[in-house]
């Protein structure tokens, strides 16, 4: 509940949001109690490209599925917020920091070393859930420069 602060008796909404996006970064950092909770079971994922990693998915299964895989691959990687939730009317965007251990290399690409990477995140909410997510990890666009700039 929001505290009025013009002392009417009236009660303000509560702005969903905010925690939606906490909960959606809870998802991202494997907590999969959330899913059915935040996901629209129509939710479509558009991914960064990959050497094999998929574009796009369709469904909560199949997002549920590239997150669980990336997860599974590095157990002890984490996201934390550095800006945002940049709140809309529809949409809510924030960047974040991961934080990682190498784990088995990221989708699509060699052994990853200790580090950090950066990216954004991009959901769009119809009602209370996610009907459509945007990713973006810095971390994939180095390595396509630098497999260019090896080749």
């Amino acid at each position: 509940m929001t505290i009025n602060t013009n002392h009417s008796s009236a009660l303000a909404p509560v702005d969903f949001r905010p925690m939606l996006w906490a909960n959606w970064m809870a998802l991202r950092n494997g907590d999969l109690s959330l899913v059915e909770e935040i996901l629209a079971p129509t939710v479509a994922a558009h991914l960064p490209a990959t050497a094999d990693g998929p574009e796009h998915l369709d469904g909560r299964q199949a997002l549920v599925g590239w997150l669980s895989a990336r997860h599974d691959r590095h157990p002890d990687a984490r996201l934390t917020v550095g800006v945002g939730p940049i709140i809309g009317p529809d949409l809510i965007a924030g960047r974040w920091t991961r934080t990682d251990d190498g784990g088995d290399g990221p989708i699509g690409a060699h052994r990853r070393v200790d580090g950090t990477a950066c990216g954004v995140d991009i959901i769009r909410i119809d009602g209370d859930r996610i009907a459509e997510y945007w990713g973006h990890d810095d971390s994939y666009q180095l390595e396509r420069c630098l497999a260019y700039s090896a080749a």
